[in-house]
């Protein structure tokens, strides 16, 4: 250190110093932990877990003793889907588009597969709202293959209740999504076999779905060319499946039934997310404080040295060179924060990652040069503004009178 910076340097308090720097570590590793938890728990959004995926409600009319006699009572009027779709939480209205002829498949028995025959039935909803991600999905008249969705649901039940109670094999997912059987659509007089294949399970849609441009062509081929399609069930895309509007406006309607736990896992993903932003607010917070503890250490000791600068000033040293000394402490100080910050964060991600590695795949190294980054820009921006604060300190210095 040359006499020029211990010159400078003298009257710097260490209880200031301390008081910052054990701020700005607690406000640092808050909000670095929970930017980093944030990048951890991103998947949960996304993936096809469906724990957190695009908040989907099916909407259909409950089914009373008199709709058993009266079918129409369970679909949904043009004025009922347009005052749904009104509603300020929609953020967009779909329907189930049924088939309208009659639909079997069956298998001959293989080494992995038990002979089925079952009558079905088909559904389809526009590509947006699947919660499935397949190539696969698409119709082409000249494969004569259908790929089909069906709830992961279905499997699970055939898994866990047809298959041990039959003595039948239990059936992975890799396993049904190579298997082909055959399809029989019968209707308008004819009757045709096609090649049929799961493609994807879904979590949100209980229904076996099919391509809209299957549906459409077949309904067309093979359908009773009713005069209007009857819909029975909606699909909504909520904004906030939390917002109350929903509640209230579906309390105001008890005939209307909705799936059952999609619009709790929806809370749960809302909920997950402003806890966050709360941690990361409440870091804020206190780094706020410890910023402004910085600044007024940075006043009180370049008022404490006021008169050494004005006289180096008047001997022809630059300004700049005189803010340097103190530039290069407040950005060793948070850089060394900084990096205590960033270390405490990694611990605490070593902490928690075991258990939300149940739900997350381990992600752990992809994401975490990510909130380093962003510990380097935070740290950049704090001594930048603190750099910032002491050069017009300096500037603002007068310059003693002669003599």
């Amino acid at each position: 250190m040359s006499e020029l910076q211990k010159l400078l340097r003298q009257n710097i308090s260490i209880p200031q110093l301390l008081g910052y720097a054990f701020a700005a570590l607690t406000g640092m590793s808050i909000i670095f932990s929970a930017f980093c938890l944030s990048l951890d728990i991103r998947p949960l959004f996304s993936s096809e877990t469906g724990l957190f995926k695009k908040e989907l409600m099916v909407v259909n009319k409950k089914v009373r003793l008199l709709s058993t006699f009266n079918s129409s009572q369970t679909t949904f009027s043009s004025s009922e889907i347009d005052e749904i779709r009104q509603q300020d939480f929609v953020r967009s209205l779909s329907y189930f588009s049924s088939s309208r002829f009659h639909v079997k498949a069956y298998m001959e028995s293989t080494g992995q597969m038990p002979y089925f025959s079952t009558d079905l039935f088909f559904e389809s909803v526009p590509d947006h709202l699947l919660d499935v991600n397949v190539a696969e999905w698409k119709w082409d008249e000249e494969s004569r293959l259908i790929p089909i969705i069906i709830p992961r649901d279905y499997l699970s039940l055939y898994n866990f209740g047809f298959a041990g109670s039959q003595g039948l094999p239990q059936i992975s997912e890799g396993i049904i999504r190579q298997v082909v059987f055959r399809v029989s659509l019968t209707g308008n007089g004819m009757r045709e076999n096609f090649s049929g294949r799961i493609v994807g399970f879904s979590d949100h849609l209980n229904t076996i779905l099919v391509p809209e441009a299957f549906m459409a062509w077949a309904n067309d081929r093979f359908g009773d060319h009713a005069p209007a399609e009857k819909i029975s069930r909606l699909v909504i895309e909520v904004k906030n499946p939390a917002d109350p509007e929903v509640a209230t406006f579906f309390a105001a309607h008890p005939g209307y039934e909705i799936s059952s736990n999609k619009g709790e896992q929806g809370k749960l993903s809302y909920f997950l997310t402003l806890l966050i932003i709360i941690i990361m607010t409440v870091g804020c917070l206190i780094m706020i404080p410890a910023i402004g503890l910085m600044m007024l250490s940075i006043n009180l000791l370049i008022y404490k040295n006021q008169k050494t600068l004005g006289n180096l000033i008047l001997l022809g040293f630059p300004r700049k060179k005189l803010a340097a000394p103190y530039n290069m402490l407040v950005l060793g100080l948070n850089v060394l924060i900084g990096t205590v910050s960033i270390l405490i964060t990694k611990y605490i991600q070593v902490l928690y990652h075991t258990k939300l590695s149940v739900l997350v795949p381990n992600e752990q190294g992809s994401v975490f040069w990510m909130t380093l980054l962003f510990a380097i820009i935070f740290v950049c921006a704090i001594s930048g503004l603190d750099i910032l604060w002491i050069q017009r300190k300096i500037t603002r210095i007068k310059i003693p009178a002669r003599g």
